[in-house]
């Protein structure tokens, strides 16, 4: 579900954090990386459970995507992308969508 949202990454990160969503990704070439545990996922292992875009408001090339994550195991992630950068997008469009 993609939401194009009024309040700040800031805002939305906080309201995912208080919704359990404790640890932060990092897209390492092929693979995702929780950044607490260092623990690696392939992208069709996880499943994005939202997706919000926020808009440059001066700049286009500003857009972000923040995706609202979950492991097999469980645990809760969060994932900011540029809008951008080409790379992450195709890892990105290999995780599946609940």
């Amino acid at each position: 579900m993609m939401k194009t949202n009024e309040e700040t990454l800031s805002q939305v990160m906080q309201d995912l954090n208080e919704k359990g969503f404790r640890e932060q990704f990092q897209i390492n070439e092929t693979e995702l990386v929780a950044l607490s545990n260092k623990k690696s996922y392939q992208p069709d292992q996880l499943s994005i459970l939202h997706r919000y875009r926020f808009d440059g408001m001066t700049n286009p090339s500003d857009e972000s995507t923040l995706y609202a994550i979950k492991t097999p195991d469980g645990i809760k992630d969060t994932l900011v992308v540029s809008g951008n950068v080409h790379s992450e997008q195709e890892i990105i469009k290999n995780i599946p969508t609940s």
